[in-house]
C-alpha cells in the first residue's frame, strides 16, 4: 500500500467515507510499506449503522509485527479515535497470524477498503476456537462497565454497574450529539447483550455469528429463552434512539426496565463461563488453557470448585500454565472476603 490511496469499497455513509480516506492515510504515513490490507467491520460495513455508529477498522500488516509496531498502533488508536465527529476504532493483526487461524468476522461480514484482499486466502475459523473467542468476549464489556480497585476481580453474582443510577450504569459511555457534545449512551448495553447471545449461541450450537444483528439471531434460532426477547428489544432500541438516552419519560422508563434485566442476563452468562474455564483448563493448548486460569482470578466465584481446580495446576510443566494458575490463587485469596461496605 505504498501508492496514492483509494478506497476500493465504500459506505453508504460519505461523511463516514471521508473519516475512512483521513484515517487509512496517516495509518499509510505511521506504518509506510506494512499495511498488507484495511477492512471495515461491524455496522457500518454491513449497511446496519445508526447515528451513533463507530468505525471498525482492522489493519492486516505484512507477515508479522515488528518491533514496537503493536504499541505505535495503540497510540496512534487511541490518539485519533475521537478526532472525527464519527469515533474509530481500529485493531491491528498480523497477516500471518490471519492466514493460519482463520477468521470470522473479518472472512463473513467485512468491507474490504484498500490494499490486498485477502479474504479468499484467509480460513474460516474453526468451529471449535470460534466457541473459545465467542466465550471469553463478553468479560471484557462486563468488566470495562464496573468500576473498582485496582487488580481487584468482578465478585460473581455482578450487582448493577451503578444501582443508584437512572440506568444502572448502562449509561456510562458517552456518545456524540450532533454538535459534537458527548452525551449519555447506552450503547454498551447493545453489545453486552449481542456479545452474550453469540457466545451462548456458539456455546449451543457452534453458531459463527459476530455482528451485532446476527448474533442475536443466532440467540434466537439455537438458544431460544427468556432471554433472547430482552436482546432483541434492546437491539430494537439503537433503531428508535441511535445509541443516545431518550428523553421521554416513557421511553426512559422502557429503557430502565430493559436495564433490569440484563443484569439476570449477565449472571446467567457467568456461570456457564465458570463451567466453560474449568473445562478449559484441562484441554486445548498451552495458550487457552493460561486464559482459562487467568481468567478464573478475574471473576471471583464462591465455593472450592475453581480454587482447587487451579491448585491441580499449580505444578503443571508449561510455565506459562502454572504461573497463570498460581497469580488466580493469589487473588483469589486476596479478595475472598467480602468487600467493605460503602460509606
Amino acid at each position: 500500500m505504498d501508492e496514492e490511496l483509494s478506497l476500493v469499497g465504500m459506505t453508504e455513509d460519505m461523511a463516514a467515507n471521508s473519516v475512512l480516506y483521513g484515517f487509512i492515510s496517516l495509518c499509510q504515513m505511521a506504518f509506510p510499506g506494512r499495511l498488507r490490507a484495511c477492512y471495515l467491520l461491524g455496522s457500518h460495513a454491513m449497511g446496519e449503522a445508526v447515528a451513533d455508529s463507530d468505525l471498525d477498522v482492522t489493519l492486516v500488516f505484512k507477515d508479522r509485527f515488528l518491533e514496537g509496531e503493536q504499541a505505535r498502533h495503540e497510540r496512534l488508536r487511541q490518539s485519533v479515535g475521537l478526532l472525527s465527529r464519527i469515533p474509530v476504532d481500529s485493531s491491528a493483526v498480523e497477516e500471518s497470524r490471519l492466514l493460519r487461524d482463520g477468521a470470522v468476522n473479518l472472512k463473513q461480514a467485512s468491507l474490504f477498503l484498500a490494499g490486498e484482499d485477502l479474504r479468499e486466502r484467509i480460513p474460516l475459523m474453526p468451529v471449535e476456537e470460534w466457541v473459545r473467542v465467542a466465550m471469553h468476549r463478553p468479560y471484557a464489556f462486563m468488566e470495562r462497565a464496573r468500576s473498582r480497585a485496582e487488580g481487584e476481580p468482578l465478585r460473581y453474582p455482578l450487582a448493577y454497574p451503578d444501582p443508584r443510577g437512572a440506568f444502572l450504569g448502562y449509561d456510562y459511555s458517552a456518545v456524540m450529539d450532533a454538535r459534537g457534545q458527548p452525551q449519555p449512551g447506552f450503547k454498551e448495553l447493545v453489545s453486552i447483550a449481542a456479545r452474550i447471545a453469540a457466545a451462548e449461541a456458539a456455546l449451543k450450537s457452534g453458531a459463527q455469528a459476530f455482528f451485532k444483528r446476527a448474533s442475536i439471531e443466532a440467540h434466537r434460532q439455537h438458544v431460544n429463552d427468556e432471554r433472547t426477547l430482552l436482546f432483541e428489544r434492546i437491539y430494537e432500541c439503537r433503531a428508535r434512539w441511535g445509541y443516545q438516552v431518550p428523553s421521554a419519560e416513557e421511553d426512559r422508563a422502557y429503557l430502565r426496565s430493559l436495564c433490569e434485566g440484563m443484569l439476570d442476563a449477565e449472571n446467567r452468562f457467568l456461570g456457564l463461563y465458570r463451567d466453560f474455564l474449568l473445562a478449559e483448563l484441562e484441554r486445548g493448548g498451552v495458550g487457552s488453557r493460561a486464559l482459562a486460569a487467568r481468567r478464573l482470578g478475574d471473576i471471583l466465584y464462591a465455593g472450592d470448585e475453581v480454587p482447587t481446580a487451579l491448585k491441580r495446576l499449580e505444578d503443571a510443566p508449561e510455565p506459562e500454565v502454572r504461573e497463570a494458575a498460581r497469580e488466580s490463587l493469589r487473588r483469589i485469596a486476596r479478595y475472598s472476603s467480602p468487600p467493605a461496605p460503602a460509606v
